[in-house]
C-alpha cells in the first residue's frame, strides 16, 4: 500500500489536536479540547500527598520479609511461584471440598450448563496460581469471577468461552483505541507487561470497558503460562497532553476495577506513571487513593508511583527492568501507533480471526502505520455515550443540510487525504481499505448518525458507515480528470 498523503492543520484532524495553534484554527470543533490552563511549577509532593501517605502505611504493616519480597518484585529480582505435583494435587482436592461449601446459585446455575467447562482443573489452576494457591481466596475468586460473567455477558453465557463475536462495534472500537497495549517482549524476570493509556479511561461506558478488559485478560493475558506463575506487570500511562485537563471516571469506574480483580491475574508489580501538569495529579490522587483501597494487600504493595515527563517516565521504567524499547508511548509522550496494536494482530493470527463479521483485523495495523498523520497520533479519543450529534460527527443521508454540517466537510476533507493510497489498493481489497478508515474514526470517537422518520437522530451501524466512506472514495475517483 503506498503512503497516504498528510493533511494540513486545517483538516478534520485538528479537531482532535488540543494544543493552542489548534484551538484557535478549528472553530466550532470543541468537543475533545480544554481551555490551555498557565503551567506553573507545582510540588508533585502535596498533589500526590494522600495516595503517597497510604502506601507508606501499607508497606509499613508488612513484615520485613514480605516487604523485602514486594521490593524484589518491583525490581525484578523475586522469585516466580514454584509448583510441584503434589502441591498442584493437593490444592485442587481441597479445593473441590471448599467449592461444595461456598457454591451459590450462579455457580450451581454454571454447573447445569456445562459442568465439564466450569469443573475443568485447569480453569481451578488459574485462581489457585493468582492467589499462591491461597485455597479459600481462589474458590472466592472464582465466586465473584462468574457473577460478574452472569452479569455483564448474560448468564446463559456463564459456563462457555467469550470470544470476538461478543463483542459489539463500540467494544471493538475501544478494543483497538489504545486504551490497552500488551508490550512486545517480556521484563527482565521475564513478566508480561500490561499498559492502560488512563486518559481514556473517563471517555467510555462501564460496559464496554467491562466487555474488553474481560477478553483481553481471560482469552489473551491469563493463558499465557508465565503469566499464572510469575504474574503480570501493570502500567498506567498517562498520555494527557500540556494544557490539557484528565477527564475523572465516572463514579461507577469502582465497579471496573472490582471486575478486574475477580479475574486469575497477580499483579506482581504496578507501575503508575503521571505528569506533573497543573491540576491533573490532584484528580489523579483521588483516582488512584479510590483504586488501591480494593486492590488486594498483595498487589497494593507492590505499587510505584512516578511523575515527570515521558523521557523521565521512560527512565524511571528501565531501571525497574522494564524495556522501553516497544513502549506504546515514545519520548514526546505520543501513541505509537504503528505498534499500538500489533499484540491484537498476534492474537488474530493465532486464533485464525482475520475477519470477523466481513471486518478485516488483520490489516488494521498496517493502515496505521502508512496512514496515520502525526497528528492523529497524540490524542485518540472516544465518545461512546453520547445522544445527539456533535460538530465533528457525520450525518448520513442526502440535501444541502447534510452536506453542509461541518463534522461532513471535515469527513471529506479527512477521506481525500486517503484517495491516493485507496487508489493503489487492488480492487479486491478497496472495501477492506475503507472498513479500516471507517473503524479508525469510530475508534477516535467520530459517530455516523442518521435520522428516523420520527425525526430522532440514532447512531448508523458499522456497515452503513462503511458504505458511506467507499460511496466516498468511489466518487472521488469518479471526479478525477
Amino acid at each position: 500500500m503506498a503512503s497516504l498523503t498528510h493533511h494540513d492543520e486545517s483538516s478534520w484532524l485538528s479537531c482532535f489536536d488540543c494544543s493552542d495553534k489548534n484551538s484557535e484554527s478549528s472553530g466550532n470543533n470543541t468537543a475533545y479540547m480544554t481551555v490551555p490552563i498557565k503551567q506553573k511549577s507545582l510540588q508533585t509532593g502535596d498533589e500526590m500527598k494522600q495516595t503517597e501517605a497510604y502506601l507508606a502505611a501499607e508497606l509499613n504493616k508488612l513484615t520485613v520479609q514480605e516487604r523485602a519480597k514486594a521490593m524484589d518484585d518491583i525490581h525484578c529480582v523475586g522469585e516466580e511461584l514454584n509448583e510441584t505435583p503434589e502441591m498442584i494435587e493437593q490444592s485442587l482436592r481441597e479445593f473441590d471440598h471448599l467449592v461444595q461449601k461456598m457454591k451459590t446459585p450462579t455457580y450451581e446455575m454454571a454447573v447445569n450448563q456445562n459442568k465439564a467447562f466450569v469443573e475443568d482443573p485447569s480453569f481451578w489452576l488459574r485462581f489457585l496460581r493468582c492467589n499462591m494457591h491461597d485455597v479459600n481466596r481462589s474458590v472466592r475468586q472464582m465466586m465473584e469471577f462468574l457473577k460478574h460473567k452472569a452479569t455483564y455477558f448474560g448468564e446463559d453465557n456463564v459456563a462457555r468461552e467469550i470470544t470476538l463475536d461478543d463483542l459489539n462495534d463500540a467494544d471493538m472500537s475501544l478494543l483497538l483505541s489504545g486504551l490497552y497495549h500488551i508490550q512486545d517482549g517480556r521484563d527482565r524476570k521475564g513478566r508480561v507487561v500490561l499498559y492502560i493509556t488512563t486518559e481514556l479511561l473517563g471517555r467510555c461506558k462501564l460496559g464496554n470497558l467491562i466487555h474488553v478488559i474481560y477478553y483481553i485478560w481471560n482469552n489473551i493475558l491469563i493463558p499465557i503460562p508465565d503469566s499464572q506463575t510469575k504474574g503480570v506487570v501493570m502500567i498506567l500511562y498517562d498520555v494527557t497532553k500540556p494544557g490539557e485537563k484528565f477527564v475523572m471516571p465516572q463514579y461507577n469506574f469502582i465497579t471496573y476495577t472490582s471486575v478486574m480483580l475477580s479475574f486469575p491475574l497477580r499483579y506482581s508489580a504496578m507501575h503508575v506513571c503521571l505528569k506533573t501538569d497543573l491540576g491533573n495529579l490532584s484528580l489523579y490522587n483521588a483516582l488512584v487513593k479510590g483504586s488501591l483501597c480494593i486492590l488486594p494487600e498483595y498487589a497494593r504493595a507492590r505499587v510505584r508511583l512516578h511523575y515527570g515527563t515521558d523521557i523521565e517516565i521512560h527512565y524511571y521504567l528501565r531501571s525497574h527492568g522494564i524495556s522501553t524499547q516497544t513502549c506504546p508511548v515514545d519520548l514526546s509522550g505520543n501513541l505509537r501507533m504503528d505498534i499500538l496494536n500489533s499484540w491484537f494482530e498476534r492474537h488474530c493470527a493465532e486464533i485464525g480471526a482475520g475477519k470477523r463479521h466481513g471486518n478485516d483485523f488483520s490489516g488494521y495495523r498496517s493502515l496505521q502505520l502508512q496512514t496515520l498523520a502525526p497528528e492523529v497520533v497524540c490524542d485518540p479519543r472516544l465518545a461512546l455515550d453520547r445522544k445527539r450529534p456533535l460538530p465533528q460527527d457525520v450525518l448520513l443521508g442526502r440535501g444541502w443540510k447534510m452536506q453542509n454540517h461541518e463534522g461532513n466537510i471535515h469527513f471529506r476533507q479527512f477521506v481525500e487525504g486517503y484517495r491516493q493510497a485507496y487508489d493503489n489498493t487492488p480492487r479486491q481489497q478497496r472495501r477492506d481499505f475503507a472498513g479500516n478508515v471507517t473503524r479508525l474514526l469510530r475508534g477516535r470517537g467520530v459517530i455516523f448518525w442518521k435520522k428516523t422518520e420520527d425525526g430522532e437522530w440514532v447512531e448508523g451501524t458499522f456497515e452503513e458507515a462503511e458504505k458511506k466512506v467507499g460511496d466516498l472514495f468511489r466518487s472521488m475517483r469518479r471526479k478525477l480528470p
